[in-house]
């Protein structure tokens, strides 16, 4: 049996992110991979492809496999190597207190981008952020897993910006 590849992120509240390339690539077809996912304890399977993206891999059935599993399907589109758009910000503000539930209820959360590293690596670091967790911290544990993973300028402005917005957050509070 050929193995898809992930790497775990244990979190301190008790979940943890599996950091992984796209499923039904490397090698591992779609409905095999999903359930390696699941079988891991994903959870939950956040998709950082845009849908051309997905054709283009040849996994377009990607969010009816994960449904059919039994796991959520969460999607957050982020072009590849570049920062996130509406796309994203309309799906983060619609979802984000879904995540960030499977979070406080130690669940597992499945991430992948292509290759599972640049924007796998974002939606970690901002998961880990939203959890309280401070920037700098983050960064250096999903980079300790992934370290090719938060060296796009259009990533970590990104981050950057966001840790902005919390500290405002905290000084209106």
């Amino acid at each position: 049996m050929t193995i898809h590849p992930y790497d775990v992120l244990p979190l301190t509240e008790g979940g943890k992110l599996l950091f992984t390339p796209c499923p039904g690539t490397k090698g591992v077809g779609l409905a095999e991979s999903i359930e390696q996912l699941r079988q891991a304890g994903a959870d939950a399977v956040i998709s950082m492809t845009p849908s051309d993206e997905m054709a283009q891999l040849k996994v377009a059935g990607l969010p009816e496999a994960v449904v059919q599993s039994g796991m959520r399907w969460l999607h957050f589109p982020v072009e590849d190597d570049a920062a996130p758009g509406p796309a994203f910000e309309q799906a983060w503000v619609a979802n984000r207190d879904a995540v960030m539930a499977l979070v406080a209820q130690q669940g597992a959360i499945a991430i992948h981008c292509r290759g599972g590293s640049g924007r796998t690596g974002l939606m970690a670091a901002l998961i880990l952020r939203e959890s309280g967790m401070d920037g700098e911290r983050a960064d250096t544990l999903v980079k300790v897993l992934r370290p090719k993973a938060l060296t796009l300028p259009a990533h970590t402005d990104y981050l950057a910006a966001c840790d902005g917005r919390h500290q405002q957050q905290e000084q209106v509070q």
